[in-house]
């Protein structure tokens, strides 16, 4: 692929000052554009060592407003950074609406270094080329332009530009980048880049290798580059996007909650005394956890006074707080995206149809990545609902958890049972299945929820090898 590049492109110092003016006017004015119509911009240098990227991203800069623009230089992940899957410390970076960020290397590099410190050595693994495109699709899919650079030398270039580099900083040296010593090899790593730039290459996320051997050549090509790609999204944006008009779907018999028997409940006695024996085995359970580095991700969804809070509540008790933390979503994300968004008509239709793929990827990659994940639905009918709403409101301590939206929200319940039902059945998967809580009875849902958490963990600790008996309550509700 490389080989068709010619790398002897040239401009002179002339020409480029001639041209570089016009060219950061024209880049400021589209990032003030960009801005007022809230697209975010991801732009990715990658390259060959010594291939000049920090000095191209120098020069990119002095055209940006920096309020507006981020540089997220990649070094060796943090420890914070190792403890999570390789794609989260770039996703955390993806710039807000309206911004731009840019990458100094990217998840391509960490890519290549993953793949030269595995077993594999020199082929990637199955997995990598289609969580990079998931990744790019679903920034894409969201609104984000992404624009992808490769800065491209020769080997006898590179060798030049090394010795010139070391002669300068005689304190640095080739072991200092890292790179393992495999890839710092031109011949050794040529053909895993040809492989991944290759592979990475679409339609909505291209690749532009730009011959580098010229610093005057690079610097235009990079800003013309740039500025079509975003002239070329403003032409095609479209300005009569609105929110959608959303269907009145009819209050029918949903397939999966009309179902669940609600009837379900627990004497006191049985509560307190299997809530005990969960405790001390959730407290022990959470060592084994923190000794193995395995991350567990527990997640609540339910109608509004289902005992979300109280069952969250009960699990963390059991839990050493340097082992857990409680993560309180008070504006819906995520699952919101398909319920609250699509009842309300907040995103298109496209929007919250998209999101299900989006949410079953995502899920995907943090189970591969080796997180034991958890999600709970709980449900309630119309009356217990409305019997905890009084209570609320005739209890001073639980008043606040009271507002008009949640009577507002009573009256659209037929549209959320079709939008919930749709949302179980779309992202409940074999790697991240759904547990729906008959959650009516507050003992009930409490013991079935902290006993399904306890059977998950000793599923993941011991491959399938559980060491405690299973509850008649925990099982029978996995879809």
């Amino acid at each position: 692929m490389f080989e068709k590049f010619d790398l002897a492109q040239a401009l002179d110092k002339d020409t480029y000052e001639n041209i570089i003016p016009g060219l950061r006017d024209r880049i400021g004015v589209l990032q003030r554009e960009f801005r007022d119509q809230q697209i975010p911009v991801i732009i990715v240098f990658e390259g060959w060592r010594f291939s000049g990227i920090s000095g191209t991203i120098n020069r990119l800069t002095y055209a940006l407003d920096p309020r507006g623009c981020r540089v997220h230089p990649t070094q060796q992940p943090s420890e914070i950074e190792r403890a999570h899957p390789m794609l989260w410390r770039f996703w955390v970076n993806t710039p807000s609406k309206g911004k731009i960020a840019i990458f100094d290397r990217s998840w391509y590099t960490d890519t290549m270094i993953a793949c030269a410190e595995s077993d594999r050595k020199t082929r990637f693994s199955p997995e990598t080329f289609s969580d990079i495109l998931n990744m790019e699709e679903e920034l894409a899919d969201d609104g984000a332009v992404i624009i992808k650079f490769f800065l491209h030398i020769s080997k006898k270039e590179q060798k030049k530009r090394q010795k010139k580099f070391q002669k300068l900083h005689p304190e640095f040296s080739p072991d200092d980048s890292r790179a393992p010593k495999r890839l710092r090899n031109y011949d050794n790593a040529l053909p895993k880049l040809e492989t991944l730039i290759t592979e990475t290459d679409t339609a909505r996320t291209p690749w532009m290798v730009v011959e580098a051997t010229d610093r005057h050549f690079t610097i235009i090509k990079v800003y013309e580059t740039i500025i079509s790609r975003m002239e070329e999204i403003l032409k095609h944006k479209s300005l009569a996007a609105t929110k959608s008009t959303k269907k009145k779907t009819p209050a029918a018999q949903s397939s999966i909650l009309h179902t669940t028997d609600l009837t379900k409940s627990l004497p006191e006695e049985d509560y307190i005394k299997r809530l005990g024996e969960c405790e001390e085995r959730l407290h022990n359970l959470q060592y084994t956890l923190n000794r193995k580095k395995i991350p567990v991700t527990i997640l609540f969804e339910g109608w509004d006074a289902a005992g979300k809070g109280g069952a969250i509540i009960r699990l963390d008790r059991a839990l050493n707080p340097r082992c857990s933390v409680v993560e309180p979503i008070a504006a819906p994300t995520w699952y919101g995206r398909v319920l609250v968004e699509r009842v309300e008509g907040f995103c298109t239709d496209a929007d919250w149809q998209r999101a299900y793929h989006e949410i079953n990827v995502l899920e995907d990659y943090l189970v591969r990545s080796g997180t034991i994940f958890v999600k709970f639905w709980l449900q309630i009918d119309q009356e217990t609902q409305l019997e905890r709403f009084k209570e609320r409101e005739e209890d001073p301590l639980k008043k606040y958890k009271i507002t008009e939206e949640d009577y507002r929200n009573r009256e659209k319940w037929a549209l959320y049972d079709t939008a919930i039902d749709e949302m179980l059945e779309k992202t409940s998967t074999p790697i991240a299945p759904w547990t729906i809580v008959e959650a009516n009875d507050k003992y009930y849902s409490r013991i079935k929820i902290m006993e399904k958490v306890i059977e998950r963990i000793e599923t993941g600790i011991y491959k399938n090898k559980k060491k405690v008996k299973k509850c008649d309550i925990g099982t029978a509700c996995e879809m």
